[in-house]
């Protein structure tokens, strides 16, 4: 678990955190929403010190694994060289030994992405890049993965994809928050839910309490209209 008290963060004079306090629970999917320029991703970068405050920080897990909304991917490196990075970054070596070529190997097929091993990254789909970053967390032993909206310009299918992949993980003992815009497919995977109003209000409850109009109107500060039907939830705007 990770809990964060006494959050306070300005940006240009402009107030983001005031007083917050923010949990994320272990086991879950969580999902932070917001408008832009809310504070979602400045949250993430606060969790991993990236952005440093003298807000209080409790952190259970072991490791954690941040990724940015767009990363740097390096030219004419393969699929399989960029995975055995993670082997590399803290250890002085030339060459990966038996036991660690069949981590990656093992891991690309739990990813489904063992045939473009040898493919260069860059010629990946944006599907099968964030495939291929999952698999770096698990090499790396995240028991956290903090994406900053993993499914952006992914197509409908490989978003769904990515989103079961994660909160499969979370079966194996991998927590994951993600920024996520989409409420509809939100509503769907995610476990627990951070919805962030710029400066004034950070609520964060469970799903079937967070996808109530009064609780979204509060957030985006517009009408909504919710449907759960059988446990699935839909989301219209009203306006």
């Amino acid at each position: 678990m990770i809990k964060i008290e006494n959050l306070n963060f300005k940006f240009d004079n402009e107030t983001i955190f005031k007083d917050a306090v923010i949990e994320i629970l272990n086991n879950r999917l969580t999902v932070i929403t917001g408008t832009n320029g809310a504070g979602k991703s400045t949250l993430l970068k606060i969790i991993t010190k990236n952005i440093r405050t003298n807000c209080k920080i409790q952190n259970a897990f072991k490791n954690i694994f941040y990724l940015p909304q767009n990363p740097y991917y390096p030219k004419d490196i393969t699929t399989f060289d960029y995975l055995s990075s993670v082997f590399y970054k803290n250890n002085w070596k030339w060459f990966l030994d038996k036991d660690e070529k069949e981590k990656i190997d093992n891991v690309l097929k739990k990813v489904e992405l063992y045939e473009k091993k040898n493919l260069d990254i860059e010629n990946l789909s944006a599907g099968e890049i964030q495939k291929a970053n999952i698999a770096l967390g698990l090499l790396s032993g995240a028991d956290l993965f903090l994406l900053d909206e993993p499914a952006s310009n992914m197509d409908l299918i490989n978003e769904l994809k990515i989103l079961t992949m994660l909160k499969n993980l979370t079966k194996d003992g991998i927590t994951s928050v993600l920024i996520m815009h989409n409420l509809n497919i939100a509503a769907n995977f995610g476990d627990n839910f951070i919805g962030i109003k710029k400066g004034e209000k950070i609520i964060q409850t469970n799903k079937d309490e967070f996808f109530k109009k009064d609780v979204l109107k509060e957030i985006y500060g517009i009408d909504f209209e919710i449907v759960n039907s059988g446990g699935k939830i839909y989301v219209q705007v009203l306006g």
